[in-house]
């Protein structure tokens, strides 16, 4: 059985080859790892079904060489994206290429991460705009052993240096976060004392003094103004007591989002994908918010958040909100969950020019001065 679908592959890959799908690729090597990483449990009615050695269902369709380009597109889209550009063509529907299909309904060629029948129809700009993992300048959100991380400081900020970025964000837990080892007011403070020593040997490398400010059910946030005026920036999230109505939720993220010293709002529906809904928010009042405070949203890039989705990017681009792609990470190797995130956004059109920490640390710093300039005194 495996046997049959390696050929089938293999016509596959040299087809995605000579579209500049794919670039240089030993078939053979591929294959072979192939092999060692899925289980295949069914092949029938063509298509082959198995999974990944650490359970990612993987399904794998069967083509020829005369359909594969009308499979690849129809297999790539949702199934009101592919009727809408079909419905556009006459004719032969048999295409020698993805973007002769997108010729022929008049339309520019869509990535398929954007055929979703949501942000395509209007994205005005060049698919080459949208954002890349490459251009990701600082790691943003982020948790180390002064609270919920598994490590130290230096050595989680070096890893960040060690992978060319520019400046992280370093965003522990604060004291309501009591379960996760929330900081209290003087072990900020320490905190501060060593990120400064840091800054002083790492320098041009930087690192931001962050906080992830749990915001009560009030809506006000866990420290008072007086500690939140110290820090670079703050992110402000909602970790407990999920379940509110929407006017209840809605109502506590607006009032933490007008907080003067608010600079991101953290996942926005406190979502965990597969374990837990998000509690249920109006995402249009919360965007709304964000405009007129100018406050960033995150994407959350762990791949059981992706939080905000995706879905509500066009709106909030559509408002002139920068967006944050954040890997939440807890440990060194979850810096990389950054590329989940940008996998995401793209689905929404999120372009570098709107990605905040797309931006390089001479803009970062010079917005994060702007906007607490303009912070009122309270």
């Amino acid at each position: 059985m495996f046997d049959n679908l390696s050929i089938k592959l293999d016509k596959a890959f040299q087809t995605l080859k000579g579209q500049g799908r794919i670039t240089e690729i030993n078939v053979a090597t591929t294959i072979k790892e192939i092999r060692k990483a899925l289980i295949i449990r069914s092949s029938e009615n063509g298509r082959s079904q198995g999974h990944t050695l650490d359970e990612i269902p993987v399904t794998i369709y069967h083509s020829t060489e005369e359909d594969f380009q009308n499979d690849l597109f129809t297999h790539t889209g949702t199934e009101a994206h592919i009727n809408k550009v079909l419905a556009r063509i006459k004719g032969k529907k048999k295409f020698s290429s993805e973007t002769t299909i997108y010729e022929r309904a008049g339309l520019s060629f869509i990535v398929p991460e954007m055929r979703e029948d949501t942000a395509e129809w209007t994205f005005k700009k060049n698919n080459e705009d949208l954002i890349t993992p490459e251009v990701i300048k600082g790691v943003v959100h982020n948790h180390t052993t002064w609270s919920d991380g598994v490590d130290t400081l230096a050595d989680f900020v070096r890893a960040c240096k060690h992978r060319k970025y520019e400046y992280v964000v370093i965003s522990d837990h604060s004291k309501n976060a009591h379960y996760a080892g929330g900081l209290k007011e003087e072990k900020v403070l320490r905190q501060m004392a060593e990120i400064d020593g840091l800054n002083m040997e790492l320098k041009p490398f930087k690192i931001f003094k962050s906080i992830e400010c749990d915001i009560l059910v009030s809506g006000d946030l866990d420290y008072s103004n007086d500690l939140l005026e110290h820090f670079d920036l703050v992110i402000v999230s909602v970790h407990q007591l999920l379940k509110m109505d929407e006017e209840k939720a809605t109502k506590r993220l607006i009032k933490a989002i007008e907080n003067p010293y608010t600079t991101i709002l953290g996942h926005m529906t406190g979502r965990q994908l597969l374990i837990r809904p998000g509690y249920p928010v109006n995402f249009k009042k919360v965007i709304d918010a964000c405009a007129a405070n100018k406050v960033i949203i995150e994407i959350n890039a762990n791949p059981y958040r992706l939080d905000m989705d995706w879905s509500h990017i066009p709106y909030a681009l559509k408002k002139g909100i920068m967006i944050s792609v954040n890997p939440d990470a807890h440990s060194i190797s979850e810096i990389d969950n950054i590329r989940w995130g940008v996998e995401a956004a793209r689905k929404g059109g999120l372009t570098k020019e709107m990605t905040w920490n797309a931006m390089p640390l001479k803009k970062i710093e010079a917005w994060l001065k702007n906007k607490k300039n303009h912070t009122p005194e309270v």
